[in-house]
């Protein structure tokens, strides 16, 4: 008989219901000779009321007389009592035989058994049958790759590994045909390995009933597949596509089925991965599995269907099948469905069906109540046509609104993007998602003609080689046939276009399908890269081909189009006496000029938004040129100057001036980890550098115990800006006067659930920074943009800075002795001191570093080699922190060009990107520079050596010369680490790290980190305490300010507001879902991190996780936009550019005109109602995703209009 338990407590394990129930059935009236046997299993489904289980008895009658005994009252396990029933599920006739049949064992003792067999070493357990397959919507196995061959299973302690192992076999009398993998491709390989990451293992799945020797892996995530053999008596590593050089895995079918020889085999590999490894483990009654090694459906097919719809409805069809959500043989089955789909919904069709995908994967941000888990089954069981058309029945009731929602155009300079993220094993589609724009893409239009191209690891990382393990084949497999052969997708082909080069380092690059211009004209990837200008001169040199290409697709904001005439490309460079380049990616440009580009980038900020004060520098792009232009009011009506340094290539008939950054405003100064070594190395004050990090840390800590500090503190590391939190707490406090905490203790307090947890990611974030980068804020210190001495008026030595914030008005002259550097910093001459002084000549520039032009070297040049195309540099001014002593600059000599003997075509530069990709090798010299200061110090023979080493590898991406790995200076791999290079979860009291003694090592310690992450909230009351907003704003005397008083509105605003939040959470879901490490659909960022600008998972790469929090930051930021522009009141004397357009805040504005006074008014309406919207969803629904951020973006909208009209009065 099988019983039911309900309401068990969390913390109960299968043991401790083992231990309690036998104490109960291994005593009269059971039989107690043989003990009574018995099986437990605890669900792993969630439940309000506790855990759930079943307690699986061998006979009627033991189940009989246990209910009549306990069935009433219950067993009390740790403190709860248990509440037992009568199963409706039948036991299965096995489970009753394995019962009967097997004799009892006391788990405490079967315990001890197993931790003393695997403490006797790294155990390996044979298999009897594998399969590689995936989990199909009923939860049955679909089996679709099973390689022929002798395989075990082992679990890898050191590196928290499961390995799946095979010596491939075949016997040439059978037919193998799984899923058209050939076979005797892979004969001879002595061991193939598929690696799961315990990370991304979802749970063990085992079999209640038939075969409980059969497990089953569930995995967020591919393995990774490489070949091991012997040669010449070396062992040699490959990593691999698949199970062999060419053969790749059937999408989805990342999952493991393992057969065990035995029983205790199975019982002893679970114990494992529970206990040592502490990875989930469920079972279910039966798992049906499905052979379907040869059916697969032909992906030329599916190409084809692709095809004959439009490529945005496409692009959502196929993501379906990269994110394992529909198999083939189900889209075809659709197929149908889809183009009548798209015959009467057209352009909302990809919306629909995303939708469907959605609902399909059960990861919707419902418009109502969370879907019970008897609705998702009822889902997942769903005939998939009348799926379809339900959700597309649900679409159309939903957007039948007053006005589109979220509709107007992403802002200037933003488009949307196509993403494919090529992985070893997964082809990931991603998108639209909000992106910055590039010239190229503003000139041709079609987007959805522009394909991102990424070549990741199954971690996002960025693939890369290893001292034991060759990354070749892969390359090749992989990246090169695809750079060279283009790749499908939605039925179109997509060719290699080129790269940025910052892309290039993140290992990301730019395709294109062929489209028609508006005058007809078919364009392809070979006439775009024709039409960016002559590159003649450059025809034999493919990596700084491919480099002058890169300008074009640098991420640019546009401005205007220039005049022939507003051009002057003759202005000659200035060099010292012994030929040393002064004004190298620096010139100037006119007034006027310079105030029509900026006129031209604010137009349609609102009035609040605009900086009045013109740049005095900005960075571009112009057809072939390239760096730096400052202001120089002594050039008379529009004028640009170019000179030969920033002339890359002639493209005289692009005269678009494209911005990639301004010296509107300072930035901040932070200190890092190489910069400290050598700062300690110079002789600095450290303990000067430990109060820094000691107020860093105090600030950190308390962001969640005043509004005002947390502004302060998330307005200077640039965090919550999408959702303008240092606005909104800075009026919280001034206007409100509410403070963030428990509201029962003080009734000043606020209890939101949504900002605490936000709070405590920004701290977290803090601290990790200060911890892992040593990312310590240095106050009145500055990183600004340098630019040349376009006066004279400089010597050698000497430079010019003025700090200017027109936000706050602060204006600060820096005059005598600075420190100044760049990054990165390897070399103890990066770290000079220099002469800051007045000039007259040069007040009109602000937020820029002037350099001399005297001397008989660039002083920009002497920091790390630095030049003045758009080069950020660091002024500390902390007398504290100036070096005591100095060390000549490096020289860092240009690298060799890499030419190849004939012209080059687009086959040449794939190959110098697979060079790249598996020859950069930056980070690994940046650690070891690390290293081997901290054991020696940054002037030694192989610091030096390392520094010279980083400035090649700096310059590889234009010279094609890579640094050959084995010239490199590296320590023995058995040598520790010093413990500040530990990454977070590293054990830093094993004998891989040691303490390090110097000021580095004093830092790392010095850190406390937050235990755990803020979870999504889960009770049944709203998180958001509305009901202490709405007191305080009652007291604020709105109708005094012209404003609307806090009543509950009604009628069709909240019904358009509704409509607007739920379309708000939907998109809010998928920016969320986009920007997790496993792709694995049903994880996503939480709220709070999207909301606070911060990923707090732990990814290995911590450049590809900062990009990822800027892409998600850039998504959000567009997405808030949105919604603030439909808060917006309508003022039709506003042009709608400007009515419409964002916004910093309201901060500082004056609204002089009546019709702003009226559009205030009515934003505010539209706001309050929005507030009062999502805190009557979130009393119905507590968890829904979304709802909190969306009343918090409606909340400070009010909070700043209240403060506009305040100023008014």
């Amino acid at each position: 008989m099988e019983i039911s338990l309900c309401n068990i407590a969390l913390a109960v394990t299968t043991d401790d219901l083992t231990i309690a129930f036998a104490e109960i059935l291994h005593k009269p009236p059971f039989q107690t000779s043989p003990l009574l046997n018995f099986e437990i299993h605890l669900s792993d489904e969630s439940h309000p009321n506790g855990q759930q289980g079943t307690l699986a008895l061998p006979t009627e009658d033991a189940g009989v007389t246990f209910l009549r005994a306990h069935g009433g009252a219950g067993i009390v396990v740790k403190g709860r009592p248990i509440l037992i029933s009568r199963s409706t599920q039948a036991i299965h006739e096995s489970r009753i035989e394995r019962l009967n049949n097997t004799p009892w064992r006391d788990p405490m003792q079967l315990r001890e058994e197993q931790e003393r067999l695997l403490n006797r070493g790294n155990r390996s357990f044979p298999l009897l049958r594998y399969s590689f397959g995936r989990f199909l919507r009923d939860g049955s196995f679909s089996s679709r790759v099973s390689p022929p061959g002798a395989a075990k299973v082992n679990l890898d302690q050191e590196r928290r590994q499961l390995l799946f192992t095979f010596e491939p076999q075949i016997n040439t009398d059978d037919d193998f045909s799984d899923g058209g993998i050939d076979w005797e491709e892979i004969l001879g390989y002595p061991s193939v390995t598929a690696a799961y990451s315990l990370q991304n293992i979802a749970t063990l799945v085992g079999s209640r009933d038939e075969d409980t020797t059969v497990l089953f892996i569930r995995a967020d995530a591919p393995p990774v597949y490489s070949l091991h053999s012997e040669v010449d008596g070396n062992d040699n590593t490959m990593r691999l596509v698949g199970l062999g050089h060419n053969v790749y895995m059937p999408a989805g079918s990342h999952n493991l089925m393992l057969a065990f020889s035995s029983q205790s085999d199975v019982d002893m590999f679970i114990y494992a991965c529970r206990n040592r490894h502490h990875l989930r483990y469920s079972t279910q009654h039966h798992i049906r599995i499905y052979d379907h090694t040869s059916s697969g459906i032909p992906v030329e097919k599916l190409h084809e269907f692709y095809s004959q719809i439009p490529y945005k409805l496409g692009f959502e069809v196929q993501k379906t099948i990269s994110d394992s959500v529909l198999i083939g043989m189900e889209i075809l089955s659709l197929k149908e469905c889809i183009l009548s789909l798209q015959a009467e919904h057209g352009d909302d069709a990809p919306e629909i069906f995303r939708s469907f995908a959605s609902e399909l994967e059960g990861r919707s941000a419902s418009r109502t109540r969370r879907p019970t888990q008897r609705a998702q089954r009822q889902s997942s069981q769903e005939n998939l046509p009348s799926l379809l058309r339900r959700v597309t029945q649900d679409f159309v009731r939903e957007h039948q609104k007053p006005r589109p929602l979220l509709a107007p155009p992403p802002q200037s300079g933003v488009y949307l993007s196509y993403h494919l993220i090529l992985t070893p094993t997964r082809d990931i589609l991603e998108g639209p998602f909000p992106d910055q724009s590039n010239s190229v893409l503003r000139r041709y239009g079609h987007p959805e003609c522009f394909l991102r191209v990424s070549f990741q690891d199954e971690n996002r990382s960025k693939l890369h080689r290893e001292v034991d393990c060759s990354i070749q084949n892969l390359l090749e497999v992989r990246c090169r046939s695809t750079l060279l052969n283009g790749c499908r997708v939605a039925g179109r082909r997509f060719q290699f276009l080129g790269y940025s080069m910052s892309g290039l380092k993140e290992h990301s690059v730019w395709f294109v399908t062929p489209f028609k211009d508006e005058n007809g004209k078919l364009l392809n990837a070979q006439s775009i890269r024709d039409n960016l200008g002559d590159f003649s001169k450059l025809h034999k040199q493919p990596a700084r081909l491919a480099a002058r290409w890169s300008q074009a697709f640098s991420g640019t904001d546009p401005s205007i189009t220039l005049l022939p005439k507003e051009v002057d490309f003759h202005c000659p460079d200035r060099y010292s006496p012994s030929g040393g380049l002064m004004t190298d990616g620096c010139s100037s440009i006119s007034v006027e000029l310079a105030r029509d580009i900026w006129r031209s980038m604010q137009k349609g900020k609102k009035r609040s938004a605009k900086l009045r004060h013109i740049p005095s520098a900005f960075q571009f792009r112009l057809g072939g040129a390239k760096g730096m232009v400052v202001q120089d009011p002594t050039i008379q009506g529009k004028l640009v100057r170019l000179r030969p340094s920033q002339i890359k290539f002639d493209a005289p008939e692009n005269l678009t001036f494209d911005v990639q950054s301004t010296s509107a405003e300072p930035k901040p100064m932070f200190l890092n980890r190489p910069l400290i070594s050598l700062m300690e190395f110079l002789g600095v004050d450290t303990q000067r550098i430990i109060e820094l990090q000691d107020d860093d840390i105090c600030k950190a800590q308390s962001v969640r115990l005043s509004c005002t500090d947390a502004s302060k503190v998330m307005q200077q590391h640039g965090m919550g800006a999408s959702f303008h939190l240092p606005s909104l707490f800075s009026n919280l406090s001034s206007i409100l006067q509410l403070e963030i905490g428990n509201t029962e203790d003080d009734p000043s307090l606020w209890t939101n659930k949504l900002i605490e947890s936000s709070l405590c990611c920004a701290e977290t974030h803090i601290l990790r920074e200060l911890k892992y980068r040593a990312h310590i804020a240095v106050p009145g210190s500055y990183t600004l943009l340098g630019v040349s001495d376009e006066w004279g008026c400089l010597k050698e030595g000497e430079i010019y800075a003025t700090v200017f914030d027109e936000r706050t008005g602060f204006v600060q002259r820096i005059t005598g002795k600075v420190a100044i550097t760049r990054s990165p910093q390897c070399h103890p001459g990066d770290l000079q001191v220099v002469m800051a002084v007045h000039r007259p000549e040069l007040d009109h520039l602000t937020n820029v570093v002037v350099f001399s032009c005297q001397g008989e070297r660039a002083l920009a040049s002497c920091l790390g080699g630095g030049d003045l195309d758009g080069d950020t540099f660091n002024l500390i001014l902390d007398p504290r922190l100036l070096p005591t002593k100095l060390f000549k600059p490096g020289e860092y000599k240009a690298a060799t060009i890499k030419t190849t003997p004939r012209a080059c075509g687009i086959s040449d530069v794939a190959d110098f990107v697979i060079n790249y990709i598996q020859t950069d090798l930056i980070g690994p010299i940046a650690i070891s520079h690390l290293r081997f200061s901290d054991l020696k110090d940054p002037s030694c023979t192989q610091c030096i050596q390392l520094a010279n080493f980083a400035s090649q590898a700096l310059d590889f991406p234009k010279s094609g010369t890579p640094v050959h790995f084995y010239s490199i200076p590296w320590l023995p791999r058995s040598q520790p680490r010093p413990d500040f290079l530990a990454k977070e979860g590293d054990n830093i009291t094993s004998k891989q790290f040691y303490n390090s003694p110097k000021l580095l090592g004093q830092l790392y310690r010095r850190v406390p980190m937050r235990k755990g992450i803020p979870t999504a909230w889960n009770g049944n009351h709203s998180p958001s305490d509305g009901a202490t907003v709405n007191a305080a704003l009652s007291r604020v005397r709105l109708h005094n300010l012209g404003l609307s008083n806090m009543s509950y509105p009604i009628g069709e605003l909240v019904e358009e507001m509704t409509y607007l939040l739920n379309a708000y959470c939907e998109q809010l879901l998928i920016i969320g879902q986009a920007h997790t490490i496993s792709k694995n659909k049903a994880v996503h960022v939480s709220e709070a991190e999207l909301v606070s600008g911060t990923i707090t998972a732990n990814w290995s790469d911590h450049q590809r996780q900062k990009n990822a929090v800027a892409a998600m930051n850039l998504q959000t930021h567009e997405l808030v936009r949105r919604v603030r522009t439909e808060l917006q009141g309508e003022n039709p004397q506003t042009p709608e550019t400007e009515a419409y357009e964002e916004e910093e805040d309201y901060e500082d504005s004056t609204f002089h005109e009546e019709s702003e006074q009226r559009v205030m008014a009515e934003t505010f309406k539209r706001s309050l109602t929005a507030w009062c919207v999502a805190e009557a969803i979130l009393e119905g629904d507590p968890s829904k995703f979304g709802a909190q951020s969306f009343g918090l973006i409606a909340l400070g909208r009010m909070l700043e209009i209240v403060k506009a009209s305040r100023l008014m009065m």
